[in-house]
């Protein structure tokens, strides 16, 4: 993932936790399936019209076959999803702790696969493989409850919450790293072939003035003395 769309992402789902938190008390399973549902399909329609449709100077699709297809499936999927929420809303909303734990359970494997591939070649910390763990723990934590029970609710909102802001946190945190790793290896990069650049050209450095200076007039000696009559008689 970019930096800028791994930066992006990260302040949406900080965002997201906050609100999450704040509104604790007055967000319920339906207003939450209402907004996922919306969420959903605002989602899988831009993905349709502003990245699927996105080209290049040539014309060309900026995502390959195979990325466009998987583009194309999981925007429809999500279009579809949003509209069955917002229209079978009663059927969704048993199901919301399971979508929610589903949701950091995704996040605990972004978040893996970053410190494993995506951060490379900067080698972050092992510190930061506590973020996907307290994501794993909050999504076990939420497929457990027990629906029904008074303050479930309450109490899955302000765990979905604190996900969203552990997520949030620790790619924005990440992605500075990365950032940061990544310029300090061009640099590297950069003065080591500054180096063998100036190496190269002293190689090659030309021979010093007074040197091809006395070279160029022992030459044109000769060449008086070969074209001269008088010292050929």
């Amino acid at each position: 993932m970019k930096g800028k769309n791994l930066f992006i992402t990260a302040l949406v789902m900080l965002l997201a936790g906050i609100v999450l938190i704040i509104l604790r008390n007055s967000v319920a399973s339906g207003k939450v399936v209402i907004a996922c549902g919306i969420l959903f399909m605002v989602a899988g329609l831009a993905n349709m019209f502003f990245f699927l449709g996105a080209r290049d100077r040539q014309g060309q699709a900026r995502a390959g076959a195979m990325g466009t297809a998987v583009g194309w499936f999981a925007s429809g999927a999500a279009v579809i999803l949003g509209l069955a929420m917002l229209l079978f809303r009663s059927t969704f909303e048993g199901m919301v702790a399971f979508m929610f734990a589903a949701l950091l359970l995704f996040g605990a494997v972004f978040q893996l696969c970053l410190l494993v591939f995506g951060s490379r070649p900067v080698r972050l910390s092992g510190w930061f493989y506590i973020f996907p763990m307290a994501l794993t723990g909050l999504a076990i934590y939420i497929y457990t409850m027990v629906p029904g029970v008074p303050g479930t609710d309450r109490t899955m909102i302000i765990a979905t919450g604190a996900g969203f802001i552990i997520f949030g946190a620790a790619s924005i945190i990440e992605g500075i790293m990365i950032a940061r790793g990544n310029h300090l290896i061009r640099k590297q990069l950069r003065n080591a072939e500054k180096e063998a650049a100036d190496a190269v050209n002293k190689a090659r450095k030309p021979e010093p003035e007074s040197r091809k200076s006395a070279a160029e007039s022992a030459g044109a000696e000769t060449t008086s003395k070969t074209d001269d009559p008088e010292t050929d008689n």
